[in-house]
């Protein structure tokens, strides 16, 4: 992951430049519904009689300022070990998100990060009326609602849980008339369609690694292998080109390095939590909306860096809280070397990240990851020396 290009030549830069720039009528569908960001980073350029690039890189780092305090301050009232904090600030998430700046994710994330605080102070209410803002920022904010309710609900009063649909229905239709003079999306579906169908065709690509055609989006192949009539608008045929392994390359590429050796962690943590922990709003919220963005990015596209970085909560916020119930991870010298000879496999990892080798790099990061599950086991090694303490935890 080396980052060499400007971030306002991006793939979809343009289209949230042009929503900055007023060309409504430029932009399609699903990116004019993703209008806050855009619309802050024009009065951002206008009040400083500035480009609107100069906006957006003023907003995209304010929100990075805003994202990596929210994280620390989190961390910092957990009891995960404090080199933690380097582990966090090296992944290659935060590069990429910074080189994503135009694009309405790290605003979004922003946002989000600001909605997390809430959840840690308890102010349910506030939380709630984070879902307008949310939801003018992007039209996922729907994933982000359901997970604040199955997570939230037995805390949450009637009031509150009216007010978190309340302002995501307002978000919604806010966002509709601001986007009604824009064009519809390149296959000239219906919005609802064209979002759904989505899921199959990157189902196809990514995890079948059958490459997936259309008479509207020839430009994998001219010729299909396989193709059968379908009328669906514009749509009149669909087929197969062939086979390939290149999105499950990318895909690899990205889960081992995005967040460095901090999944493994992850799923030594929660492996050995306690079962009978209860686990406050906040932990609830990171992990559900983690794992699922961590589920579904595969479904959603092909740039899986920047597809699997929406699963932040579960890595950099949940991944700390996870060390409370462990009364202490590290209570011999030989535990305690582990866990820091871990922490230097994962800068290990995180270095070889940033070196594009191809496949050669991929078995160098699976490497590390093997490395790294030896590590694990012998930092958690007597399971029975680590005092589980089911206390909740915010």
């Amino acid at each position: 992951m080396v980052f060499y290009f400007s971030p306002f030549i991006m793939a979809d830069a343009i289209e949230y430049l042009d929503l900055a720039r007023g060309n409504y009528s430029q932009v399609v569908q699903p990116f004019a519904s993703r209008q806050l960001g855009a619309l802050l980073a024009a009065a951002t350029a206008h009040v400083l009689h500035s480009s609107v690039e100069r906006g957006f890189l003023i907003e995209g780092i304010a929100s990075l300022i805003v994202m990596a305090a929210a994280v620390y301050y989190l961390l910092m009232q957990t009891k995960a070990p404090r080199w933690m904090v380097l582990a966090v600030a090296l992944v290659p998430f935060w590069g990429t998100s910074l080189q994503d700046l135009v694009l309405p994710d790290l605003w979004y994330s922003a946002l989000l990060s600001i909605m997390l605080l809430f959840l840690a102070s308890e102010q349910m209410l506030l939380a709630s009326v984070m879902m307008f803002p949310l939801m003018l920022s992007r039209e996922s904010t729907s994933l982000t609602l359901v997970c604040f309710l199955i997570a939230a609900w037995g805390v949450l009063r009637w009031r509150d849980r009216i007010v978190a649909v309340g302002s995501t229905v307002a978000g919604a239709l806010v966002v509709g008339h601001l986007a009604a003079r824009s064009q519809t999306n390149v296959e000239h579906l219906p919005q609802a369609v064209y979002m759904l169908a989505k899921v199959p065709w990157n189902f196809m690509h990514n995890i079948l690694g059958l490459v997936p055609w259309s008479n509207v989006s020839p430009s994998l192949c001219s010729v299909p292998a396989w193709s059968m009539q379908l009328r669906a608008g514009p749509v009149r045929s669909i087929g197969v080109c062939g086979f390939t392994t290149n999105s499950w390359e990318f895909l690899a590429r990205a889960l081992l390095a995005n967040f460095g050796l901090l999944p493994l962690l992850l799923v030594f943590l929660w492996r050995r939590r306690s079962k009978t922990a209860k686990h406050g709003v906040l932990l609830k919220f990171s992990l559900l909306y983690g794992g699922l963005s961590l589920l579904l990015a595969p479904l959603l596209g092909v740039w899986f860096d920047h597809l699997i970085g929406y699963a932040w909560p579960l890595f950099l916020v949940a991944l700390p809280m996870m060390f409370s119930e462990f009364a202490d991870v590290a209570t011999t010298a030989r535990r305690a070397m582990a866990s820091v000879a871990f922490l230097c496999v994962h800068v290990v990892e995180i270095y070889c990240s940033y070196h594009w080798l191809w496949w050669p790099q991929i078995i160098i990061e699976a490497v590390c990851w093997i490395v790294g599950y030896f590590l694990l086991r012998a930092w958690f090694a007597d399971s029975h020396g680590l005092t589980q303490k089911p206390q909740p935890t915010s």
